[in-house]
């Protein structure tokens, strides 16, 4: 019969001890004892025993010695068997861990035999509790340094795309009018020369300005397009295509589903926006493709990008390197789709193309102390 739970000792809180991992413990040195075996909790509660119908039993002597007396061994005689609940003679000796005591381990048996057991059954569990102890700080370690490696891409993705947004629109704003102010008045200049030859230089010069100006046009939307911040993902992209197909003379099928002018957080929108832009590039550098197909489709909860071209491909193998800058490209979508608890997938083999599909998540986001929002 199981005995009443005992109110827990007015100490400071303290590790208490997993029953499943007891348990296991439990099994381990029974089995290597030949020994019945039973683990308590830091208030006397039977967590874990070879006999397991005595699990969640009140071992009395225990109880008694973790609430009231020093931490300390005891043994059970085979008269404190009869008069006590919950409890076996045998040996019986307190876990100790870094914080203190943890529960009890008890070797049924004659104490004085007994006894040795209960110590090395201690020594064992100590063992176990200051391994998995460790184990659980390496893992949170990981986990902070994760975390931490995320924050600081995030901010320095953060950083960079607004960089990227003020240099764009100076470019935009103010290279862009100086240049059309020159070519104005080179226009102008060129009326009122008598000289063929001259005017012929000034209009060169002019034409030059003109080419100039296209090449900052073109760089201004490299590095951060108006479309994406004033209209939205599907405009960008659309407009992107469309430049990219005439500059490369590859043609770009752009299908969009379940979108409109619908948008999104800005760190989805611009991820995705750049995830297209390094994919396209890297087509026009390496693949020698003449075609590819763009799907942006809305999925439930979920925007999906896929990119397939009828390129050259090439072997999985060449992503487990960094050294190409397809490699550095692709490793670069990887960190940014995974800022967002996106799934990265890439598919090719040499002579088939490539496929890349984005997955990333509408309703759940990693939870960072930055997010790319600020770059808006």
């Amino acid at each position: 019969m199981a005995g009443r739970r005992l109110p827990p000792s007015p100490v400071t809180k303290i590790m208490e001890l997993d029953p499943r991992f007891a348990q296991s413990l439990v099994d381990i040195v029974a089995a290597e004892l030949n020994k019945n075996v039973n683990i308590t909790d830091n208030h006397g509660v039977i967590i874990a025993s070879f006999s397991k119908e005595r699990v969640s039993h009140i071992h009395e002597a225990a109880a008694r010695m973790l609430i009231s007396g020093p931490i300390r061994e005891f043994s059970v005689t085979a008269e404190q068997e009869m008069q006590l609940k919950g409890v076996r003679q045998g040996f019986n000796v307190p876990i100790m861990t870094g914080a203190g005591c943890v529960g009890v381990i008890g070797v049924s048996g004659a104490p004085d035999t007994a006894a040795p057991y209960a110590r090395l059954a201690a020594k064992f569990v100590e063992a176990a509790l200051e391994s998995n102890a460790r184990q659980e700080k390496l893992v949170r370690a990981l986990k902070e340094k994760e975390e931490l490696q995320s924050i600081l891409l995030n901010k320095m993705i953060s950083v960079q795309e607004e960089e990227r947004k003020k240099i764009s629109r100076e470019l935009h704003d103010e290279t862009s009018q100086a240049l059309t102010s020159i070519i104005v008045g080179l226009r102008v200049l060129s009326e009122h020369v008598h000289s063929e030859s001259e005017r012929e230089k000034i209009l060169a010069m002019r034409d030059l300005a003109v080419k100039t100006l296209e090449d900052v046009h073109h760089l201004a939307v490299q590095l951060r397009p108006a479309l994406l911040d004033d209209l939205g993902l599907v405009a960008a992209a659309q407009k992107y295509v469309e430049n990219y197909s005439r500059q490369y003379s590859i043609t770009v099928d752009l299908n969009v589903v379940n979108l409109s002018r619908q948008r999104f957080l800005p760190e989805i929108e611009i991820t995705l926006y750049r995830i297209l832009q390094e994919a396209l590039t890297n087509i026009a550098k390496h693949a020698k493709a003449t075609q590819v197909r763009v799907l942006l489709k809305k999925q439930r909860d979920k925007l999906v990008l896929t990119i397939k071209d009828n390129g050259i491909g090439f072997d999985d193998d060449i992503l487990n390197g960094v050294g190409s800058d397809t490699c550095l490209g692709i490793h670069g979508m990887h960190e940014r789709i995974a800022l967002l608890s996106g799934e990265f997938y890439i598919d090719s083999a040499p002579g088939k193309g490539t496929v890349i599909t984005v997955e990333i998540p509408l309703d759940r986001r990693k939870k960072t102390e930055s997010g790319l929002g600020q770059a808006h």
